[in-house]
């Protein structure tokens, strides 16, 4: 095939492979539309609706990201974004502060890693929004001080956001599956056809598969 015989990308996006390494892959245009189609669908289950979401994320991320962005607005509720890094937290606590918020997702380490910093307690900053979605590592700290976090995972290409305090996060079962490649390793299959075949891929995560779900292995903080 030749250069003007390929099909037009949507995007190339990146994930972190089994060794955390950052890897490419293609996104097409009719994958990110269906991408948006279910997020909008697991945040209208989510009961957002008419209600303030804060996405914490990065740049390249946005393959995975992207599709909750649009779902947000789209689901009814109103958007707001930070970058998930030590320095945005000023920006996270500023928002907090100023606007009540439904549900903030994408809480890493690094953001609260910048609230202690800048002397706001985590707990007090989040402790009023009904859904906080943190990655581990942030999710144990925000257990230990009384919070119920939901869980979140970066799972290869998709995102794995949890239904309850506690429980799973799960990816969109009509896009994906999660696979147990045993000894706490995950890998990820994509139901449907995609520009970039994912068939037991390893991820990053790794974890216990729960009801088809994952729960991530935990992260204790640094010593």
């Amino acid at each position: 095939m030749t250069t003007t015989d390929a099909k037009p990308l949507w995007a190339v996006g990146t994930y972190a492979d089994e060794r955390g390494r950052p890897t490419p892959w293609e996104i097409s245009p009719d994958e990110i539309n269906r991408d948006i189609g279910v997020a909008t669908h697991v945040l209208t289950e989510l009961g957002v609706e008419g209600r303030r979401v804060l996405w914490c994320s990065m740049l390249s991320q946005a393959g995975q990201h992207w599709p909750y962005v649009c779902g947000t607005v789209l689901a009814g509720a109103k958007l707001s974004c930070a970058d998930s890094t030590y320095g945005e937290a000023l920006r996270v606590s500023m928002f907090l502060r100023l606007m009540e918020y439904d549900a903030v997702f994408g809480v890493t380490p690094a953001l609260l890693d910048g609230l202690e910093a800048s002397g706001r307690a985590p707990a007090d900053v989040l402790g009023g929004v009904r859904i906080v979605g943190a990655y581990p590592g942030a999710y144990e700290r925000l257990l230990a001080d009384s919070l119920d976090p939901w869980r979140l995972a970066l799972c290869g290409p998709a995102v794995a956001i949890g239904r309850a305090p506690g429980g799973p996060a799960h990816v969109p079962e009509s896009e994906w599956e999660l696979v147990d490649l045993g000894g706490g390793r995950v890998g990820i299959t994509s139901r449907l056809p995609r520009a970039t075949s994912f068939i037991r891929t390893p991820i990053a995560v790794r974890g216990t598969i729960v009801d088809g779900g994952i729960v991530p292995d935990p992260v204790a903080p640094p010593a």
